[in-house]
């Protein structure tokens, strides 16, 4: 568009972006997204939110995560908690469960607030793994927050460390359930 001298707007940019992914032109949609501000406009949630959406039903978590790392430090803008889930749904189903625990401790270690919902999916998909000690790591990070895992998810971490052989971690998540009242 430059090359004719069209000088398109933010909004024109984020619609080209929105149709771009809806026909699965991902590819061009990220060019359309790093040449926004050569365009003019600096991209916003809407313009990294669509791309990162559509990555994440496309499962390239690679590069899902990759972008939302930069929307976070380069760009300055709070992800959205349904754009953090729907990379998260994606990295479980992937079931590469320690890059979504990695993508929760950068989000949170950026300042950025991760929703329950997210941290549950997490930790589901560590127990889908049968990554008994991350789910662990995990149950913790969420009561620090005053999460509540549901009832049979707490019973399945407890569970399956005991069963992992780790006694002192099962004890101790039990004691912060019951610290908390659950």
């Amino acid at each position: 568009m430059q090359s004719i001298g069209y000088h398109a707007d933010c909004g024109t940019c984020n619609y080209l972006i929105s149709s771009l992914c809806a026909m699965d032109q991902l590819v061009e949609a990220v060019n359309v997204l790093k040449g926004m501000a050569g365009a003019g406009c600096v991209p916003d949630l809407e313009s990294y939110g669509t791309v990162i959406g559509a990555m994440s039903v496309a499962r390239k978590t690679a590069e899902a995560v990759e972008m939302l790392k930069q929307m976070v430090v380069k760009v300055g803008l709070t992800p959205r908690q349904g754009i953090v889930f729907k990379v998260a749904a994606a990295l479980r189903a992937n079931r590469e469960i320690w890059t979504a625990v990695k993508m929760i401790e950068f989000l949170e270690t950026e300042g950025y607030s991760v929703g329950f919902e997210t941290h549950e999916s997490v930790l589901e998909g560590c127990l889908e793994c049968k990554e008994y000690l991350l789910a662990g790591k995990v149950v913790m990070g969420m009561t620090d927050k005053g999460f509540i895992p549901y009832i049979k998810v707490r019973q399945k971490v407890v569970e399956g460390l005991i069963n992992s052989g780790e006694w002192k971690l099962a004890c101790t998540v039990r004691e912060r359930f019951a610290e908390l009242g659950s």
